[in-house]
This record gives C-alpha cells, structure tokens and sequence, in this order.
C-alpha cells in the first residue's frame, strides 16, 4: 500500500510540474496556447479563493501518509526551492509573485487575443 501511496505522490507532483512548465512557456507553442490561458485562469482563480494548490494539498496529504512527520504549509515552490537550495523563499512572495504572472499573463493574452481579431 506504501508504494501505491508513493506512485499516487509522484504522479501528483508530475503533473504539478507539467502545469508549471505549461504555464510559464506553453504560449510558446501556438497550438497550446487555448489550454495554458484557461489552465493560467484556473490557477489565479483556485489561489485567490482557496490561498493554496489542490495539486499541492493532495501531493502532501499523500506524502504525509509516508511520513506523518512531514512539515507542508502548501506551497509547492518554496518546499521544493528548500529542498534543493536549502533557501527559505517567503510563502508571501511567491503568492504575490504567481498573482502578478498570472494576471498579467492573462491579461496581456487576451489583450492581443482581441487586438488580433479586430485587425484581421
């Protein structure tokens, strides 16, 4: 049972990283650029209501299920900046921080989404 725990946990933290990478470089790549703005909206929208990541909260509630003494405060980035820098980024920040990108990104995307449409 530990190891379907731990396959569970890495899968989760996969597809956290594939979200990541597809956010901050799928617009790049033209034909994902429809899936990366609604993934953008889904995110800004899930940490403005919620204040952390569903995919974090499960990564961890099933990471914890290996090792109760686990220590999570649901952010993703500054567990695994720790984890490798061993450099505390502040929660705050990286909140502020994924707020800003987000917003902006999003509102640069449908800025040009309806300029390009308007011209052409």
């Amino acid at each position: 049972m530990r190891t379907l725990e731990h396959i569970a946990a890495v899968s989760v933290f996969l597809v956290h990283c594939a979200i990541v990478v597809l956010i901050l470089f799928g617009w790049f790549v033209p034909e994902l650029r429809s899936i990366v703005y609604i993934l953008a909206a889904i995110v800004l929208v899930q940490d403005l209501l919620l204040n952390y990541c569903i995919l974090s909260r499960w990564e961890f509630s099933l990471r914890r299920m290996l090792n109760p003494r686990l220590r999570y405060d649901y952010t993703f980035t500054s567990y695994y900046t720790y984890k490798l820098t061993h450099q505390r980024i502040r929660t705050q920040f990286l909140r502020y921080a994924g707020i800003v990108y987000l917003s902006f990104f999003l509102l640069i995307t449908t800025f040009f989404t309806f300029a390009s449409s308007a011209i052409g």
